[in-house]
């Protein structure tokens, strides 16, 4: 075989192995939306900024069924805040163990049966948002999927404060901070594709 033929032979095998290779998650593997009115606005970038009414709205996204078996169990994390530092704790290959908001004995107790009734802002902790079954939720069931996945939804509208529960559209916040997260894989790290930077600007 002539010496050309062999290294194009070779540059076409790499071009092969690279395309094929594993890429990791895209963002709208979530399907993340979020729901106000008739507007609705997909989420396809790590960090995006949306203009909202101050009312209610709704987040809309997809995740794997828990693996009662396997005992592997899936849920979204939700961190919010109204200051925007609490994005800087978010970085690619982080385990939970460094992140203030992820770290052991973080988690927001809820309730076992229905959504948070209100979000609570800080950098020290994270809403824990699940669906076993209507029994066991905190997040509105919208579809099964064939493929092994939900369609869950959670309704942000109130924030606590100490005891009191704050309707969003009577707060003078001009901004609030979000990062959603699912930690796919279940390795108890942070992984490309894995989370998104939310800012909410109220018009």
């Amino acid at each position: 075989m002539p010496f050309i033929s062999i290294y194009t032979i070779l540059f076409a095998f790499s071009i092969s192995t690279f395309q094929s290779k594993e890429l990791p998650n895209q963002l709208n593997d979530f399907d993340l939306k979020i729901y106000q009115g008739d507007n609705i606005i997909a989420v396809t970038a790590s960090e995006q900024s949306i203009d909202l009414v101050k009312e209610k709205f709704t987040i809309n996204f997809k995740i794997k069924k828990d693996d009662e078996a396997g005992q592997n169990y899936h849920a979204a994390r939700l961190i919010t805040d109204i200051d925007p530092d609490i994005f800087k704790q978010f970085e690619v290959r982080k385990n939970f163990e460094e992140i203030p908001s992820l770290s052991e004995g973080t988690s927001i107790a809820g309730p076992k049966d229905s959504q948070y009734e209100c979000i609570f802002f800080g950098d020290q902790s994270h809403h824990y948002i699940f669906y076993n079954n209507e029994e066991e939720k905190r997040a509105t069931l919208i579809s099964k999927e064939e493929n092994g996945f939900v369609q869950l939804s959670i309704d942000i509208e109130n924030y606590c404060l100490q005891d009191l529960e704050v309707n969003i559209k009577n707060t003078n916040f001009e901004k609030l901070y979000f990062v959603f997260f699912i930690d796919e894989n279940l390795n108890q790290k942070i992984d490309e594709g894995e989370f998104v930077k939310l800012i909410i600007n109220f018009n």
